[in-house]
């Protein structure tokens, strides 16, 4: 067997393609929200591993664009894994240095290898301490100077508690662990896929009464920079009656970097956090941020399907992942609640705000995974917020992606999605936006300034956290949830309800 036939051979096992079933449709470059700043669109690049110029493929600039939304694999009629192709892809160039060397190459690596180094360290993430170690990487010293003055003074981000480490996780030698069995990647054997006709069913709502305690995952970045997300998801539980009990020595779920670099890693650190939830008695695990509920979700059901993958966790913690934590999202909890005991608790309806409501990529995909809600037409935050008397626009863009994880490393990129979302939006008519993920409100809300100034033809748009508008449909002072500390100024839109 030849080279290239050996990482063909390794594609086709590490994904489960047999990539003779494209027949180049285009439908997953024709949905590609990046495809445009690619030299090879996903199509191409499927078409280069199929002929064999898998080293063509690994040098190619498009695997430091991608943006990790899945939309190629949910809508290629083949039911080809194109999103794991490229990720498989990026991890071999990194691994044998058959890379681009292209800028866009750099500043990608430089922001994952940053990520990553960070979470070795501490076991969460330390955002101040991150986009450091970024800049002196990339040398872009000015790049959101303003907007990280801004967050200094709100509290989103404390040097002082970056510098004192107060905030790493205490099984730092369970990291170190999980760190070290990443490095030692072994065959990686997908199960193989075929063609199938895909259809969406919804997985059953839970059940959650008010007086019930559910277990915490917060996240990195609720602990920092959307500290308001946090701030409002806690309010808003306090006010429908639902306690929270966060995991213990919870750790970084490796999204997006361990993800987009290392596939063992992608398992391990959030496999950890099954693990406590599940030795701490947890049920239902309520993970707010987007990127992190899809993690500790696709990771459940690899857990559950691989005796291996258990038995390496078991390992590693010491513990026994029985994987009976299901991890949920906010629209998933207020879905989860009796309709009429939210309404009989709101006190301010939200008349008069006509919302664009934005799901992004991670809530939806992969839907057999995730199984909450349509992946091409979802509808379940429209249904919460007309329940609480907004109303929702009728739009296109509620699930295409945001830029994610790249809004440090391809600015420019995440400019011109965010810009599409945002025109659509307002054509639609509406006047702010609600989100349920930190990354989807980073990027149209910090973002949105130079974004506006480089297009011109927007509006400026809040952006509020679905969290946000409950506690204050319940009842909550705006100021009380923080609303005040967006960068798209937020206030006055809800102070008139």
């Amino acid at each position: 067997m030849t080279e290239t036939d050996a990482l063909k051979h390794w594609l086709e096992e590490s994904t489960g393609n047999n990539y003779n079933c494209c027949y180049q449709c285009g439908k997953c470059t024709a949905g590609c929200p990046a495809g445009a700043f690619m030299d090879s669109p996903p199509a191409r690049i499927m078409r280069l591993v199929q002929a064999g110029h898998v080293e063509d493929a690994l040098k190619s600039e498009s695997l430091w664009f991608c943006v990790g939304c899945m939309t190629c694999t949910a809508r290629c009629p083949q039911n080809m894994e194109i999103a794991g192709t490229m990720d498989a892809l990026r991890s071999l160039a990194l691994e044998k240095g058959i890379v681009s060397d292209s800028k866009s190459k750099k500043l990608v690596n430089a922001f994952h290898t940053s990520f990553l180094n960070n979470v070795r360290k501490h076991g969460r993430l330390e955002e101040l301490s991150l986009v450091n170690s970024y800049k002196l990487r990339t040398r872009s010293f000015l790049q959101d100077a303003e907007s990280g003055i801004k967050m200094i003074k709100s509290g989103k981000i404390k040097p002082l508690h970056t510098l004192t480490g107060k905030g790493g996780v205490k099984g730092k030698d369970q990291i170190a662990k999980i760190f070290e069995a990443s490095e030692k990647q072994g065959e990686t054997h997908a199960a193989k896929r075929k063609p199938i006709k895909k259809s969406f069913t919804p997985n059953p709502p839970f059940s959650i009464k008010p007086g019930t305690t559910i277990g915490y995952y917060p996240g990195c970045s609720l602990s920092g920079t959307a500290r308001e997300y946090d701030i409002s998801v806690r309010k808003m539980c306090d006010l429908l009656g639902v306690k929270l009990q966060e995991i213990d020595d919870w750790n970084c779920c490796g999204a997006t970097s361990a993800h987009a670099t290392n596939h063992k890693l992608s398992q391990l650190l959030p496999a950890r956090n099954q693990a406590l939830a599940d030795a701490q008695g947890m049920k239902i695990v309520l993970a707010p941020c987007a990127a992190c509920q899809n993690r500790q979700v696709t990771t459940r059901k690899a857990l559950m399907e691989s005796p291996e993958l258990r038995q390496e966790v078991r390992s590693i913690t010491g513990i026994e992942p029985t994987c009976n934590a299901e991890f949920i999202g906010v629209t998933q909890l207020l879905e989860a609640m009796d309709p009429e005991e939210i309404k009989k608790r709101v006190k301010k309806p939200l008349k008069g705000l006509s919302l664009a409501c934005y799901y992004g990529c991670l809530l939806v995909r992969p839907m057999d995974d995730m199984g909450f809600d349509d992946p091409e037409n979802p509808h379940k935050m429209e249904a919460i917020m007309t329940s609480l008397g907004a109303t929702p626009v009728e739009w296109s863009f509620k699930i295409e992606c945001c830029g994610a994880g790249l809004t440090l490393a391809q600015q420019p990129l995440v400019e011109e999605l965010t810009h599409n979302i945002a025109k659509n939006a307002a054509e639609n008519g509406a006047t702010a936006f609600v989100v349920a993920c930190p990354l989807c409100q980073a990027n149209l809300d910090m973002r949105q300034g130079g974004m506006r100034k480089r297009f011109g033809d927007v509006k400026e748009m809040p952006v509020y956290y679905i969290s946000e508008l409950v506690a204050i449909a319940c009842g909550a002072d705006p100021k009380e949830v923080a609303v005040g500390e967006h960068f798209v100024p937020a206030l006055d839109l809800v102070s008139k309800l």
